[in-house]
Order: C-alpha cells, then structure tokens, then sequence
C-alpha cells in the first residue's frame, strides 16, 4: 500500500476501531473458554457473548434472544433467505419479490431457489437504487410468499423505505427479509416499529472485526439451522461461538449508536464537499442517489460516456496509483469489464456504468482525505479522457 494513501472505501469494509480491538484482545488471551462449557472459563465466555448480543440488538431495538450470530453478512443473509423459502413453501406459493439492484449474497440465493422452482420477479429501482414501494407491493398483491430488499444499496447508498414495505408484507401475511448490512448502526431501523421477519447485519461495516455477523430473527418464526451441527445459538446455529469476535461486533455497535448522529453530520458536510469540488470540474457528472434518500457516507458518480470517454477498467487502477482507494460500479466478468447489475438496474449504458466510482466515508475520514481524494479523481478523470480523445484521434488518422 502506498505510504500515506487515502481510504475512501468503507462501504466494502472499515479499519477496526481501537477500541474494539482493546475489547477483543481480553477473550484472545486470557479469557479463552468456550461458552458452552459450564465452569468458569465458560462462564465467563458465555456472559461476554450475551453482553455482546444486547450491543448487536440494541441495533435494531431488537431483543437479544433474536440475534444469531453467523460468519457475516453473507451468512444472515443466506440463513435468511433459507427460512423465507421455507415459509413460502408452507404458503404454497412460492414465488419471491425482489428489486433488480439486491447485493449477490440475496441473488445468489434467489438463483439457488429458482432452480428449485421459485418464482423470483424483480422490481423495478429508482436512479439511487432504491426500491419503490408502490411498485413491490404491486408485486406483492399478485401473490408473494417472501419479499426481500436492501434498505441502503451497497453500491449507490439509496435507501429503500423498508417500513412501508413491511406494513404491507405484514398484512399480507408475507415472510420479508431486510438487509441491513449497509445501514445497521448507521441508520435508525426499529424491529419493534418495522415489522420485517429477518435482518441481516456485519460487524466489519462499523470499525468491528471481519468474520462476524447477525441474523435478527423475530420471536415466532419457524426456524430450520443452517448449520444443524450442534445446540449453539439456541439451536439455529450449530458451531462452537466465536467470542472474542462477537465481543468486537458489540462494542463497535455500542460505539455505533453513542456516535450515530455526530458521523452523520461530519458525512453529510463531506459529501458536499466532495460533490462541490466535482461538479465545478465535470458538470456533467451524474450523482447515483442524493437528497434525504440516501446514505451521506457513499458517493456513487458516473461519468457519461458522451461527455468524459473514460476508460472505467482504469479509474480504479489509475486512483490506486494516486494513492486514493476507491470503488467501482463495474464488475468483472470473463475478462471483460461491464456495468454492475445495480448501474444497469439504475439506467445506464454500459460504458457509462462501468465508468463508475463509489467513494465511501466512515467513522475516520476526514476533510483531508475527501479533498486528496476529489483532487485525485479530478487528475485521474481528466488523465483518462485525454488518453481515449489521443487513441480516437490516432485511429481516424490510420489510412
């Protein structure tokens, strides 16, 4: 890594909060039972974990009692997914509403039960990447057994009124899944006022440690383990406890919450900032969400293809070289870099989608760092067009 580069990507992950470290270190050392063992050493285990467990549910005004912990996000979200089949095949109607722009832990798995003979209709997105209400729950009043959505796109930060969506998956008696992997601890987002079924969450978006993450699951509901292996976590998921990591997932969600609002407002001043600098620069740059509808900590900007011909297989490569670690709404596929599903669910061609950049604060960043970064997208962009107008050129000059 190049010295003093810049992080601008922590939507894809967060540098581990100190204070979560010192949290852990404890049940690395010397406090190293396993929490299903009755002596001391276990019990100690075993108190750490449920104090852990009250932090993760506060996330959700959820009680601890609903929070399994899995490997991660991907993990909830597949355990979520699997419950929400399985409640759909009780229904007898197994057909499963979706928005075309979900992260691939949910498509992966809605693919999966597809070829199970679900029935998976996408809904449309708005330009931020959100789900709109009106048309999931006119999906919904065609007949659903399970509706799963984002509430923040990983990708864009568009958030997705996930409340009016359960309201309405309720009163049709239909299992919904939230992920909550982008937002949790970051958004407001109440179990006992949103009536969603499932929700997905990971330690690593919120300065915790990679390798842990939590499924709610709400008091009721019929539960099938992923992992049937042993009695841990009440019995929805076999598998000796990770502690030491469950330890740093709640004290990064303490921290979360205590800081919620401060972070906010320092995102809100940086995205404006950062939005300033590019647009007197490229006017016709196009902001991927905005407005009170999207997360302040990503800025996801796409760079038309008839106005800024830019290489998008570069743009990430090239700020790198800059020193400025960023994202892409591209993705690779076969050698060949396309759109992401998200930037084309949002609307663009490929070559406008995949000359995409996600810039994403967190806890951490500072004004330094998003006037380095937009300083160096600035060059980088202006680098690039350059080197397609000069490769143009020299083409229709060839006999």
């Amino acid at each position: 890594m190049n010295a003093g580069a810049v992080y601008l990507d922590n939507a894809a992950t967060t540098p581990v909060d100190p204070d979560v470290v010192d949290a852990m270190l404890p049940y690395l050392r010397e406090h190293f039972g396993n929490a299903s063992s009755v002596h001391v050493f276990g019990r100690r285990a075993k108190d750490a974990l449920e104090e852990a467990r009250t932090h993760v549910a506060s996330l959700l005004e959820a009680d601890p009692a609903e929070i399994v912990f899995t490997s991660g996000g991907t993990e909830a979200d597949t355990f979520a997914m699997s419950l929400l089949a399985h409640a759909s095949d009780r229904r007898g109607i197994r057909r499963i509403v979706t928005s075309a722009a979900e992260h691939h832990a949910v498509l992966a798995m809605l693919e999966r039960l597809e070829h199970e003979g679900f029935a998976i209709v996408h809904a449309p997105v708005t330009p931020s990447g959100a789900a709109r209400p009106d048309d999931v729950m006119a999906r919904l009043d065609e007949g659903a057994g399970g509706v799963a959505l984002l509430h923040v796109n990983n990708e864009t930060g568009g958030i997705t009124d996930v409340g009016t969506i359960a309201a309405a998956a309720r009163a049709r008696d239909i299992f919904m899944h939230v992920d909550a992997v982008q937002s949790a601890g970051k958004l407001p987002l109440s179990s006992v006022e949103i009536p969603f079924d499932t929700a997905a969450m990971s330690a690593h978006k919120i300065h915790g440690p990679k390798g842990i993450g939590a499924l709610f699951i709400r008091k009721g509901t019929e539960v099938e383990p992923l992992f049937p292996g042993g009695s841990q976590e009440r019995g929805r998921r076999g598998g000796t406890e990770n502690v030491a990591l469950a330890v740093g997932f709640g004290a990064a969600a303490a921290k979360a919450l205590r800081e919620r609002e401060a972070r906010h407002a320092r995102w809100e001043t940086l995205r404006a900032d950062f939005l300033a600098r590019l647009r007197a620069v490229f006017p016709h740059v196009v902001l991927n969400g905005g407005g009170t509808v999207s997360m302040p900590n990503i800025v996801s900007l796409s760079f038309p293809a008839q106005h800024y011909p830019v290489d998008g297989e570069l743009l990430v490569v090239t700020m790198d070289l800059e020193g400025v670690a960023v994202s892409s709404g591209s993705a690779c596929t076969s050698g060949s870099v396309t759109a992401s599903h998200v930037m084309r669910a949002i609307g663009h061609d490929d070559a406008t989608g995949a000359a995409t950049v996600r810039v994403s604060f967190g806890a951490t960043t500072d004004s330094a760092d998003v006037e380095r970064g937009a300083d160096a997208l600035i060059r980088v962009v202006h680098r690039l067009t350059q080197a397609v107008s000069a490769r143009d050129a020299s083409r229709s000059a060839m006999p």
